[in-house]
């Protein structure tokens, strides 16, 4: 062969196989298992928008391909009902996850491209679940020594990030992401543990270093790589709700100080609508908060008047259209579960087969808690229930699901929890808007032996909780 023509087939040849490689190294996967599934498909998201439903196949496997021209590298969320996840995932990688549905979180693993990576995420989550524990026992601990605690955690997981990056080598991109999460985790801690003792036990709060709070220099309100993963938005809801106890108080006088530390009351929520509207510039984030703060708002206001005001305020902010047709329609329906309003014809399903109205399920006083499978809460909360059931006979305890469309899932939930089914019903003839209930979600009313409202501010998460419940009884 002519060697001229062989050096151009060859040069050819090399060409065509780098640009085949090229094409091969920014193909994007993800693929994977889900044993015990709920349902035949998943959802992908990005920052909370919805980029694509993934199909099982008959062996309950998925793959997916990302389209080169809208692929980004970063955090992604996989769900599917009714547990979700967040992975990360880089140009040009394939990686692999399996997941058994009876116990997701301790069974999810990664294989292939980034599966350190996101296996040590997930080490993360379950330890950041754990250290939810501290919370609790918060009032145990002195400021001091909750600093030292939080501060020691901390170290941990950076010295673990610091192991597993030099091991595996992981990029400078996850390694700054995975260094916020942790930072975020870090500062929510405090922030939490901030507001319980600043609200419930208040001789601690002269004894909070001046140093506590030093972290909030550093925190970026604007961050796009993690703008969606759960620790950086539960880190920005606490800080509001700590801001806007700060101004009240320092705007108050003394004998108000109690009442800055009611974080539902409608002029803390005006508060911190307008803290999120000056802080997050990034629209998607900003309007995500403000929606739900103003729902908040809805949920807690105590008459009419106070719904028409919110809704009135939100024209400062320029929502979006459909979320401002949403919040009207949230406001319509709170207006409904005032003290005093009747709702024994609410329209129930019980978890055994029966249509039946509120008003029908019991002659004692009634305390209904909503709840949904998208909400983790559900498993505490219906602990919570279970054991004031069991101390307080003299009352009707039952739980309303709000999942109307997802009826066939709320029951495996309730067998797969152990749930009694006797005391577990779900809302129907709600025309499937739960966008409106989700709204309503650990909503706590106590009716009385007619279905008339007599308590609808409780919180299950309060320590007055059970004093409340005292109270009814004792009137």
């Amino acid at each position: 062969m002519n060697s001229k023509l062989f050096l151009i087939i060859s040069l050819l040849f090399l060409l065509f196989s780098c640009k085949n490689d090229t094409a091969i190294k920014t193909t994007t996967y993800l693929g994977g298992e889900i044993v015990n599934n709920n349902n035949d498909y998943i959802t992908l998201e990005k920052d909370n928008i919805l980029i694509d439903s993934i199909f099982l196949n008959e062996d309950k496997k998925f793959s997916y391909s990302f389209k080169e021209k809208d692929f980004s590298s970063g955090l992604y969320t996989f769900r599917h009902s009714p547990e979700s996840q967040v992975f990360y995932i880089e140009e040009g990688d394939s990686l692999l996850l399996r997941v058994n549905m009876d116990e997701f979180d301790e069974s999810l693993m990664y294989t292939k491209d980034k599966s350190q990576e996101n296996n040590f995420l997930m080490e993360m989550y379950l330890l950041n679940e754990k250290d939810n524990d501290l919370i609790l026992s918060y009032y145990k601990m002195s400021p001091k020594d909750f600093a030292q605690k939080t501060d020691s955690i901390k170290d941990f997981k950076l010295e673990r990030l610091s192991s597993l990056k030099n091991k595996y080598d992981f990029s400078k991109t996850f390694t700054e992401v995975a260094k916020k999460t942790i930072d975020y985790e870090y500062y929510d801690l405090r922030e939490r543990y901030a507001y319980l003792i600043n609200r419930y036990f208040s001789d601690f709060r002269s004894r909070i270093p001046e140093d506590f709070f030093t972290y909030r220099k550093d925190v970026n309100f604007n961050d796009e790589s993690i703008q969606s993963y759960y620790t950086y938005q539960r880190f920005l809801d606490n800080y509001l709700k700590n801001k806007a106890i700060e101004n009240c108080i320092k705007n108050k006088f003394n004998d108000s100080l109690k009442y800055c530390f009611r974080v539902n009351t409608v002029e803390n929520l005006k508060q911190r609508l307008h803290l999120a509207d000056s802080l997050f510039e990034i629209k998607g984030l900003r309007n995500r908060f403000l929606s739900n703060l103003a729902k908040k708002q809805i949920n807690f206001s105590v008459n009419d008047s106070q719904i028409d005001s919110t809704l009135h305020l939100l024209n400062k902010f320029d929502l979006p259209k459909d979320q401002v047709t949403e919040l009207k329609a949230l406001g319509n329906l709170q207006k409904k579960y005032f003290i005093g309003k009747n709702v024994s014809q609410a329209k129930l399903l019980s978890a055994n087969g029966g249509k039946l109205n509120l008003g029908k399920i019991s002659k004692k006083p009634i305390v209904t808690y909503t709840w949904s499978l998208y909400q983790e809460s559900h498993k505490i909360h219906h602990h919570l229930i279970n054991e004031l059931r069991n101390k307080y006979p003299e009352l009707a305890f039952i739980a309303v699901n709000i999942d109307e469309e997802d009826t066939e899932l709320w029951l495996k939930s309730i067998e797969n929890f152990g749930y009694d089914r006797d005391f577990e019903y779900q809302i129907r003839n709600r025309n499937n808007k739960r966008y409106l209930y989700k709204s309503l979600l650990d909503k706590v009313l106590i009716l009385d032996h007619k279905g008339n409202i007599v308590q609808n501010k409780l919180n299950l998460d309060s320590p007055n909780f059970e004093n409340k419940i005292l109270q009814f009884l004792n009137q």
